[in-house]
């Protein structure tokens, strides 16, 4: 009988450091699980805020390209409205010019011709005179036209998406009218000439 106790509580004491083995284990792999998953959801936390970081600074990178690029557009917009309007005023200045001296040559031919019908009047001979005048006359005006041939291509330049071309085209219409200019100069000096002569006589 006390042989059967004795092999009963071993039995029992097997028994119970076995469930307490098992026991410890489980515990030992519920922690381990839990704190696995403790370490997982913090884990994911952190990546979750890295993404969410990421994301933000791709929104903050996106707006400071997008101002960059406005200013940039901005400063080009103004730039190229300074340019223009710095063309504008040369080519104001240009018109204003050659205008003033067409003025004076369309005085100089109006004084010319008072004094031409004031020696006629006096009886002066300014036939030979005459034709020097209308050719003086026919210059001015061929200047007058290449005037305004001119400032139409000036007027051009400044608001032309292709500045440089409509640049060489007025230009090109700048020398005709010096050269228009010219020849209109010397025929009112030649008119002038001969009309000294007539008054002379």
């Amino acid at each position: 009988m006390r042989k059967n106790l004795l092999c009963f509580v071993v039995v029992i004491g097997l028994v119970f450091s076995f469930s307490l083995a098992l026991a410890q284990n489980s515990s030992d792999k519920s922690v381990s699980d839990s704190s696995a998953k403790a370490t997982g959801s913090v884990s994911d936390t952190i990546k979750s805020k890295l993404e969410a970081q990421k994301v933000r600074l791709q929104e903050v990178r996106k707006g400071i390209e997008e101002k960059v690029k406005n200013k940039a557009e901005e400063v080009k917009k103004k730039l190229e409205a300074t340019k223009a309007e710095i063309v504008k005023r040369h080519a104001d200045k240009i018109i204003k010019r050659y205008d003033a001296a067409l003025s004076r040559f369309d005085n100089l031919l109006n004084r010319t011709g008072a004094r031409m019908e004031k020696l006629t009047q006096d009886g002066k001979d300014v036939s030979k005179s005459r034709p020097f005048f209308d050719d003086a006359k026919s210059k001015i005006e061929i200047a007058r036209a290449k005037f305004i041939e001119m400032k139409a291509s000036l007027e051009l330049v400044a608001d032309s998406e292709t500045p440089k071309t409509e640049f060489d085209n007025a230009k090109t219409k700048v020398e005709e009218l010096k050269t228009a200019l010219l020849e209109a100069q010397s025929a009112l000096s030649d008119t002038i000439s001969s009309i000294k002569g007539s008054s002379e006589k």
